[in-house]
C-alpha cells in the first residue's frame, strides 16, 4: 500500500508538506503543490480518510438510527439518504433499536465514539434522551418523520400526521362509521403514540370519541401499515371479512400496501423524500457548525382502496 512516505519521497518534499497538499492548506506554493499532486497521481496513493478524520473532527460519516428497519417505510428512508449522502460525499452507518431506551443510548455512545458528523433519527422511545444526548456532544441531530420536540438544537423533517388523521378520520366518518379505534404494536414509541393522539383530536373534532377497543369499532385505524396488515391477517383468520365487518386504514402507503390481495386504504408519505431531505439539513449543519431550529413538513394524502367500505346497516 503506498504510504504518505513514498509520495514525499517521490516529490523530494517532507510528509508533512504531503499532508498540507491532501488537506488543502492554503500557505503552500503552487510550485510545490503541483509537485506534490502529480506525485500522488505517480504513485496511486489514495488519502486514508478516517485516519484523517481522527486527527481532525470530521469522519464525513453520518449515522441513521431507526427503531425498525424492517418496516419498509424505515428501509425506504435509509436508502435514500444512503444515496444523499454518498452523492455529497458522506457514508451513512444505520442503526436499528427496537425503541429499546438502552439501546438507544448505547447507540448513540457508539455514534459519539465514532465522531460521525451528524445522526438522523427516524424514531425513538418515548421520553428518549437520544437527541439531547446528541447535541450535547455537538453532533447536529435532525429527526425524520416524528417530529415534536422542542429543543431549539434540533432541525426536523417531519410529516403532517394530524393532518393525515384528519383525513382518515373525514374518510371513514363519510361512509358512517361513528365507532373507530386506534391500534399500535408499541405505544412506547414516540411516532406511534403521536398519531394516537391526533387520531383523537381529529374525532373530537367531529363530535366522536375512539372506541375503547376494537372489539366495539366498525373501523380500525393502525398507527402503520405493517400494523395494519397484519391486523387484516388476523381478521381474516378469525372469519371477520374486510370492509364488509370492519374497515382497514394504515399509515406510510408502503409498496405492499398496494398489493390486489391487500388493497389497504392509506395514508401516504414520501419516506424517499425525508431521508434525502434529513441528509441535506445534517450535512449542511455539519460543515457550518450551527445548530439551527428549523422544521419542515411534507404533505400526506389519502389514498383509498378496497380495505375501507360503508357501514354495514
Amino acid at each position: 500500500m503506498t504510504t504518505l512516505l513514498d509520495v514525499a519521497r517521490k516529490a523530494g518534499v517532507s510528509k508533512s508538506t504531503v499532508s498540507n497538499v491532501v488537506r488543502g492548506v492554503e500557505f503552500v506554493s503552487s510550485e510545490t503543490r503541483v509537485r506534490v499532486e502529480l506525485a500522488i497521481a505517480a504513485t496511486g496513493y489514495r488519502p486514508n480518510e478516517i485516519a484523517r478524520a481522527l486527527r481532525g473532527r470530521s469522519t464525513t460519516a453520518i449515522g441513521i438510527v431507526l427503531p425498525d428497519l424492517r418496516n419498509p417505510f424505515h428501509a425506504e428512508m435509509t436508502v435514500a439518504a444512503e444515496r444523499a449522502a454518498n452523492r455529497l460525499g458522506y457514508a451513512l452507518l444505520a442503526a436499528n433499536t427496537e425503541c429499546d431506551p438502552e439501546l438507544e443510548e448505547e447507540t448513540g455512545r457508539a455514534l459519539i465514539a465514532r465522531r460521525v458528523d451528524g445522526v438522523i433519527i427516524g424514531g425513538i422511545s418515548l421520553g428518549s434522551h437520544l437527541p439531547k444526548l446528541l447535541l450535547d456532544h455537538g453532533i447536529p441531530v435532525t429527526l425524520a418523520s416524528l417530529g415534536d420536540h422542542k429543543d431549539p438544537r434540533l432541525s426536523i423533517v417531519d410529516t403532517d400526521d394530524r393532518g393525515g388523521m384528519d383525513v382518515i378520520v373525514r374518510h371513514l366518518f363519510d361512509l358512517g362509521h361513528r365507532k373507530m379505534a386506534f391500534v399500535s404494536q408499541s405505544l412506547q414509541e414516540h411516532a406511534g403514540e403521536r398519531r394516537r393522539l391526533a387520531f383523537s383530536q381529529s374525532l373530537l373534532q367531529l363530535g366522536l370519541r375512539p372506541a375503547r377497543s376494537r372489539q366495539g369499532a366498525t373501523a380500525i385505524v393502525a398507527h402503520n401499515d405493517m400494523h395494519a396488515i397484519a391486523v387484516m391477517d388476523e381478521l381474516e383468520r378469525q372469519g371477520i371479512r374486510v370492509p364488509a365487518d370492519l374497515s382497514i386504514v394504515g399509515f406510510d402507503d408502503i409498496p405492499l400496501a398496494a398489493h390486489r390481495r391487500i388493497g389497504l386504504t392509506t395514508i401516504r408519505s414520501d419516506a424517499t423524500a425525508i431521508g434525502g431531505r434529513a441528509v441535506e439539513l445534517i450535512v449542511k449543519a455539519a460543515q457550518s457548525g450551527n445548530l439551527q431550529s428549523t422544521r419542515e413538513v411534507f404533505a400526506t394524502s389519502l389514498v383509498v382502496r378496497s380495505s375501507t367500505g360503508r357501514v354495514m346497516v
